[in-house]
């Protein structure tokens, strides 16, 4: 299986699609591994038929190894994933990412600009609300395993190579990591992503809320805003096939854009 040493981490990564394709960086939200059950796992062939698609479980997920103590911020999360792209030695690629990996994604292209060359972030959010720390108790390790019994089991086993009960503990890292508002990115970062980006949500999202959405939109200049009617936080499993038509609209768009310019 491939891992990537990626300063504290052996990142275990997989790549799909042309190998001189155009590389697509895609990132899952909290919980998500490379599985057909997880966040982007209906859309995985979809992307790959025209991307070299890069897939990765992201710091103490699935089969990536957990250091202790460093769920710090989501700058964290944006090295580690810099990281993977220099030693897959990929310079640029375009960073799409859902949930805590949109929220990355947005760091990414705030701390590595000339990494990032189109950026799609979906169920972002930058601060916390009332409702959304109610929501967040859900995601506790003890709520999930009393009341989502199916999701408990199939995290045991996405996580089965670390050990027992891993995933509790990264559950419990993840908490502190979100319930501390200096780790988000910041209304400065956005305002310096100058490449081209696309802020989604969906319209009943708790997390990535409209208002919060909003928000990034209008700090992001030139950004594109889609806000879908009716869907809650998990934009690329309930919409699965809008979710794919949209994102890769959106960056066939931007090629044609950037085509026609060095023509110009």
């Amino acid at each position: 299986m491939p891992y990537a040493p990626v300063r504290d981490l052996e990142i275990y990564y997989e790549l799909r699609g042309p190998k001189e394709a155009e590389p697509l960086l895609l990132h899952n939200g909290a919980f998500g591994v490379i599985d057909t059950d997880s966040d982007w796992g209906k859309l995985f062939n979809k992307f790959a038929q025209n991307y070299r698609l890069i897939l990765f479980e992201h710091r103490g997920h699935g089969r990536t190894n957990n250091p202790p103590q460093k769920y710090t911020d989501y700058a964290e999360l944006a090295h580690d994933a810099a990281g993977l792209l220099k030693y897959l030695g990929i310079t640029k690629a375009h960073a799409v990412g859902f949930s805590d990996g949109g929220i990355t994604c947005i760091k990414l292209a705030a701390l590595y600009p000339d990494m990032v060359d189109i950026l799609v972030s979906i169920g972002a959010n930058y601060y916390n609300t009332p409702a959304l720390l109610t929501s967040l108790e859900k995601l506790q390790g003890d709520y999930i395993e009393k009341h989502f019994v199916e999701w408990a089991a199939a995290l045991e086993r996405q996580f089965a190579t670390q050990g027992a009960g891993a995933w509790k503990k990264v559950s419990a890292q993840l908490e502190k990591l979100w319930l501390d508002d200096t780790a988000f990115p910041t209304l400065a970062d956005m305002r310096s992503i100058k490449c081209p980006s696309l802020i989604m949500t969906g319209q009943r999202d708790m997390f990535g809320t409209v208002e919060q959405t909003l928000d990034i939109h209008h700090a992001i200049a030139g950004s594109e805003l889609c806000i879908l009617p009716g869907v809650a936080h998990a934009v690329p499993v309930q919409r699965p096939e809008v979710t794919s038509w949209i994102v890769l609209d959106f960056l066939e768009r931007q090629r044609k854009k950037r085509d026609k310019n060095l023509r110009s």
